[in-house]
Order: C-alpha cells, then sequence, then structure tokens
C-alpha cells in the first residue's frame, strides 16, 4: 500500500490493479488529446483504469482517513525523504450530512522532501497501477538512500479516493539543470476516472505543469471529501503511530493541525506510548520461527503485559511490521482457548514484532496490508511461534501481575493506614485482614481498581472473612483455580451474615436453592412474571452479585414509597414499584439497588416478546425516576446513577427507533432468562463445588 504521488521509483504497494500507463492514444468521447499553441499537448498524462479497480481497491479498502494518510507517508518514505509535513484538520468531519449546514471546504496537504519525479517518470510509475515495483525496477530499496521499500503492489496511490474525489499531485524531480528541476502537476478526478471504463484517463495538467522548481519534493493535495472524520490529535497520533515501526534519524513526520483553536497544534510521528508493566517485558531477538521445512526464520522485538486493559484497538494486541511498517495486528496468534493465564493474554498482552521476510521474495501480506496471510507456510509457522511464546509469556508474566495488582490495591484502599486505624495495634487482626485481601485481590480485578466502591467492597469483604480461619482456608483453594475470587465471594456473601448470621454451609445452602429454583422456573417454559419478580427480589444476586433489594434497607424504603407519591401526583395513576410485604398487588417493576445505582427492573415471563409500547414505558419510568431525584437532591444524591434492565427473552419485535435507543443508551439493558441463569452459574459454580467439600469434609478433602 504505498505511493501516493510523492516522485518515487517505487510508485505501488498494494496489490492487484489493472492500470496501464500509455502513451496518448485513441482517445474516447470528450476525452480528446489537444496540442496547445507551443506544440505541446495539453494532455500530456494518462491512465487507463478499470471502474472496478479503482471502486475495490481504492474507495473500498481505505476508507479511514488514518490509513490513507499512512499510504501517502509510506510513499514519501520510498521516495528517501527525510521530512514530510501533513496538515489537516483535526477532530471534524470533512463533509456535511445531506440536508445540513457545510462545513469546510477542508484540503489535506502532505508535502515530502524526496526525490521527486518528472512528468515522464509520472507517466512511467506513477500512472502505472498494479505492477510490483521492486520487480520494474530490478531491486527493493529505494533510489538514493538503499531503504527497504515498503511499497510493491502498485495500488497505494488509489487509496486517497477513499476519502476525497479529487487527488492534486505537484512533484518535483529528475537531474537538476540550471533553472532547477522540472514540474509535474497533474488533478486527477474520481468522477472522471469512473466516468469511462472503455477509455484512457487524462489527469487534467495544473498550472504549475512544466515549470521548474529550486528543489526536489513533492506535494499530494485532497479535496472534495466524503463524510468521513479526522480523529483528535491525540486519537491520530496513535492511529499513525501504531501503523510504522520506523527508527532513523533521517526521518520526521509532523502532522499539523489546520484548524489551530488557540495555539498551533503539531506533533511528530514516533513511537506509540504503551504503559507497559516492565517485569513482564520479553525480548525476542534472540529467537527463530521454525517452519515445517526447517527453515530457521530471524524476528525482533518484543511482547509484554500492560498496567491496565486497552480498549483502544490501535493500542491492544501484538504489531507486526515488515518493513518499518504494520502488516497485521493480532491479539492472540489465533491461540484456541483455555491456556493456564487466558484471560491476561488476551486482556493485557502487546507487543511489536518485526519480521522481514513475510514481505521479501514470497509476498505474504494481504492486499489491503492490514493482515498476513497466515495460511502460508510462512504465516502458519509465525502462528505456532506466537502461541507458543505468549503461552510462555503467560507463566512468567501471572506473578508479575498479581503484585501490581496487589500494589495498586495497597495503595487505592489506603490498606495499612485505614487497618490501623480500625483495630490499633492489633497485629493479628490486621494480618488476617490482608491476607483475605490478598486472596480477592486478582488479575481480574486490575482494571476495577479504579473504581472506589469495588476497592471498598474488597476491604470490607475482607474485614468480615479475615478473622474466619476456615473460611479463608476455602477461599485460598478458590484462588488457585478461579481467576476472580472477588466475584465469586462478593455474590455469595452479604457482609454482614457471613460474621454475625450464618455459617459458611448455610449461605452456600441458600444460593443452590435459589439456583435450583430459577432453574427450574426456567425450564417450565411457561411462568409467569410474578414468581420471577418475588425471586428476583429475595435474590437479587442473581442479576449481579451486589444488588440487594430496596425493601431490606430503611432509607431507601423511604426513596421507594416517596416515589410511588410523587409518581401519582404527577400522572395521576398509581405506581407499584415492589412485590415484598405487597403479595396483592401487582409491581410495575422492581427497584434494587448497590452503592450510589438504583436499577429499575422490568420482568417478563419467560419466552415473552418485549413491545414498542412496553418498551417505552419503561424508558419513561427511568425518566421519570430521574426527575424524581433530581427534584429531590436529598434522597439523589444517594444514587447518582440510575439505571433501566428489562429481562425479556426476545427483542425481535421492537422497532428500528427502540432497538436504536437501547443500542445507544448506556443505562438500557435487556437480558434474557436464559442468559441469566447461565451467567450465574458459571459465576458461582467453582465456589460453590468447594463450599459443598467444605460441608462435607470439614475442608480435609477426605
Amino acid at each position: 500500500m504505498t505511493d501516493h504521488g510523492v516522485a518515487k521509483d517505487d510508485f505501488g504497494a498494494a496489490e492487484g490493479a489493472l492500470f496501464a500507463a500509455t502513451l496518448p492514444s485513441q482517445p474516447g468521447p470528450g476525452r480528446r488529446s489537444a496540442t496547445s499553441d507551443s506544440g505541446e499537448s495539453d494532455k500530456p498524462y494518462v491512465m487507463r483504469i478499470s471502474r472496478l479497480t479503482v471502486d475495490k481497491l481504492g474507495i473500498k479498502m481505505y476508507d479511514r482517513v488514518a490509513a490513507v494518510l499512512a499510504e501517502v507517508i509510506a510513499n514519501a518514505y520510498d521516495a528517501d525523504a527525510e521530512n514530510v509535513t501533513v496538515s489537516l484538520p483535526w477532530g471534524v468531519f470533512l463533509a456535511s450530512q445531506p440536508g445540513h449546514a457545510p462545513v469546510g471546504p477542508y484540503e489535506i496537504t502532505i508535502t515530502d522532501d524526496g526525490h521527486g519525479m518528472t512528468p515522464e517518470e509520472v507517466n512511467r510509475h506513477y500512472l502505472t497501477v498494479g505492477s510490483d515495483r521492486r520487480t520494474r525496477f530490478g531491486k527493493d530499496c529505494s533510489r538514493d538512500k538503499s531503504r527497504p521499500v515498503m511499497g510493491r503492489k502498485g495500488i497505494g496511490k488509489l487509496a486517497p479516493f477513499g476519502i476525497c474525489e479529487t487527488v492534486e499531485v505537484i512533484t518535483a524531480g529528475g537531474d537538476k539543470t540550471e533553472r532547477g528541476y522540472r514540474v509535474a502537476h497533474l488533478i486527477l478526478s474520481l468522477n472522471d476516472i469512473l466516468d469511462d471504463t472503455e477509455s484512457d484517463y487524462h489527469p487534467q495538467p495544473g498550472e504549475v505543469n512544466g515549470t521548474w522548481a529550486p528543489s526536489r519534493g513533492t506535494t499530494v493535495k485532497l479535496r472534495d471529501f466524503r463524510r468521513k472524520r479526522v480523529p483528535s490529535g491525540e486519537e491520530l497520533d496513535k492511529q499513525l503511530s501504531a501503523r510504522f515501526g520506523i527508527q532513523r534519524t533521517d526521518w520526521d513526520v509532523e502532522i499539523v493541525n489546520s484548524l489551530p483553536i488557540l495555539f498551533e497544534e503539531s506533533f511528530h510521528l514516533g513511537q506509540l506510548k504503551i504503559d507497559l508493566l516492565e517485569a513482564t517485558r520479553m525480548d525476542v531477538s534472540d529467537r527463530f520461527v521454525m517452519t515445517d521445512s526447517g527453515d530457521r526464520l530471524p524476528i525482533s522485538g518484543w511482547l509484554a503485559y500492560t498496567r491496565k486493559p486497552y480498549k483502544d484497538s490501535a493500542m491492544a494486541g501484538v504489531r507486526i511490521f515488515s518493513r518499518g511498517k504494520i502488516v497485521s495486528q493480532t491479539r492472540d496468534f489465533g491461540i484456541a482457548s483455555g491456556f493456564h493465564g487466558e484471560y491476561s493474554i488476551r486482556s493485557y498482552l502487546v507487543g511489536e514484532i518485526h519480521a522481514e521476510w513475510l514481505d521479501e521474495d514470497e509476498d505474504l501480506v494481504r492486499s489491503d496490508r492490514q493482515d498476513i496471510i497466515w495460511s502460508s507456510e510462512y504465516g502458519e509457522a509465525l502462528a505456532r511461534w506466537g502461541q507458543d511464546t505468549i503461552k510462555e509469556l503467560a507463566k512468567r508474566g501471572k506473578t508479575a501481575l498479581n503484585e501490581q495488582g496487589w500494589k495498586d490495591f495497597e495503595e487505592a484502599s489506603q490498606l495499612s493506614v485505614r487497618l490501623e486505624s480500625d483495630a490499633p495495634g492489633d497485629k493479628k487482626f490486621q494480618e488476617s485482614v490482608t491476607a483475605a485481601a490478598k486472596l480477592l485481590v486478582t488479575n481480574r480485578d486490575r482494571e476495577a481498581l479504579a473504581d472506589k466502591d469495588h476497592v471498598e467492597q474488597i476491604y470490607q469483604l475482607a474485614k468480615n472473612i479475615g478473622p474466619h480461619k476456615s473460611l479463608l482456608d476455602a477461599l485460598h483453594s478458590v484462588s488457585e483455580t478461579s481467576e476472580s475470587a472477588l466475584d465469586i465471594v462478593v455474590g455469595l456473601f452479604e457482609k454482614a451474615r457471613v460474621a454475625e448470621m450464618y455459617s459458611l454451609g448455610q449461605v452456600a445452602h441458600e444460593r443452590i436453592e435459589v439456583l435450583n429454583k430459577l432453574s427450574a422456573l426456567i425450564t417450565d417454559g411457561a411462568t409467569l412474571e410474578r414468581p420471577l419478580q418475588e425471586l428476583i427480589e429475595q435474590a437479587p444476586w442473581l442479576l449481579a452479585p451486589e444488588w440487594t433489594p430496596l425493601g431490606m434497607n430503611e432509607s431507601l424504603e423511604r426513596v421507594r414509597r416517596s416515589f410511588e407519591v410523587w409518581y401519582q401526583k404527577k400522572t395521576g395513576t398509581a405506581l407499584v414499584t415492589s412485590a415484598i410485604n405487597r403479595q396483592k398487588k401487582e409491581p410495575d417493576f422492581v427497584l434494587l439497588h448497590d452503592s450510589g445505582t438504583l436499577w429499575i427492573v422490568e420482568i417478563k415471563r419467560m419466552n415473552y416478546h418485549l413491545t414498542d409500547a412496553e418498551y417505552l414505558r419503561a424508558v419513561d419510568y427511568l425518566s421519570d425516576l430521574n426527575q424524581f431525584l433530581n427534584d429531590n437532591p436529598t434522597l439523589g444524591n444517594q444514587f447518582p446513577v440510575r439505571k433501566l434492565t428489562i429481562v425479556a427473552d426476545h427483542i425481535n419485535r421492537l422497532s428500528s427507533v427502540s432497538k436504536s435507543s437501547l443500542n445507544q443508551d448506556p443505562r438500557i439493558n435487556v437480558r434474557g432468562w436464559h442468559e441469566i441463569l447461565d451467567d450465574t452459574e458459571r459465576a458461582h459454580r467453582d465456589f460453590l463445588a468447594r463450599v459443598d467439600d467444605v460441608r462435607r469434609t470439614g475442608g480435609n478433602g477426605n
């Protein structure tokens, strides 16, 4: 995917296009060649093009601004440029929506100081699409600096048409004369290119075509955009940095905001900044990729874990480079599930791998340059190598991850200070609570440690279970077999009941009975709303381990009753929000809560098809609850977050508008009964089995 019009012997880079550069011949209607008064043709450039080529290899393949810029920048590199400047507006849509006020007009400009091209070279190289530039030039390095070139397949020049209609190229190259360097200036129009697929296409010469310039180099200008979004400066930095792995002193790319608000904004393309857990970093430069035929393929780079899981696709996973440009990005090298440390690998793995042999003799890079051909011999060998290496990293990294997670918890909870405050001088108590907390803080909790409520849950739970030695032993066993003991334990024990009301076996027995009851109701298939509502209110941990029913808390009971009174005054309609102690009334919905969050839970019978009217009514309930709490800040401040959960098995009868609302509003979700049962059983299975063993054998395993 490389080439833009930056003069180069390499104007080519992606694959399979069918342009044929020719001298003007048999011009089609409206495209006749002409001769100026000076005797020179006013259509000196010619391109023969298939509409399918531009559509499939330009418009369809490159539909993101960062991907287009990467192609043009790569061409500048192949043209031996040392300095590249990209100017574009940051954080805007390049075109307006139909029927809306116009934006812009915007322009993207890419300028480099590479070796440029003469008009003759433009025809011979730039307007030839789809031929292997390395074969055409008989070498795979650049003209002056012998850089391993990125371009190969000859279609990268089509990339700009993925976002715009007009591409203007101004390039000066060739040998220096007394007058300077000869300038080629041409303007390519996508509409004209696609206008007639049978005739040669003659790009329009620009006003400085045939003049002379004092220095070599190329400028590419993009105009007449489709509605594409330019990322913010920070996003653009990450997206572009992730695409290149070049480390040279003679290479610099500056990205400039053409719409600075208060001051000039720019950044220089560099290494992708990733917050690594340095203790897990594994250098792979001393390893080889072994093929089935016995070849030893060199590789370099590193793998590691991050301190926090990355949700940004540009940051996550292992980036694979060849000749300084990304050719693939993988989360796990296609490894199958079920290996030790799988969760950590899929959440925290990052890396940078360089494998030059992916783009040397045999082209193993896909046309869109976004992946390699994994089904090839070398691709399969690299996948095996990657899978073996990340398994090794998973084993090596477990200790480092646990240590970092514990450090994060100690800092977030201020553990030592709080324990001394809660139990001054009681070292035995402090040690037992610390030991319990260590069992509850696991790899999977690392991201959640940024949540103050989550940290507080761990601390309070550790205080309650720490002094109970037998329970602590059971938790230790759970931590050896489960990725997240906290997920299981919080759902099994209400803090006060562990220490004051129930033994381990009693709590476990209650949980098992509730799970069995839910399973029976779901298996029945014809269960109505009321028994399901009652079960959810009695055991809200079925939906989320930390939920508790409003009826079990006096202050929250006041919220519920106050809301019912407020709602009737507002609408004239009585509202029932709970089934607890109100057996003769059918509740409109159930209210549940955890710390700081209030849930409306609307429950439908098994196999129910949710309708638009019911969905909109539930959304209105959420809106009314918001208004009530905002109008009564004494109550509302206790619950800054308000959410809606609808339990229904089918949403196929919802309109597209309702489905769009559901997908876009993070406060609202719909869950099916089988999904709830499966999630709950999975969350409790391992611990319940252990508890059952402790109850039967006393923890001796006999």
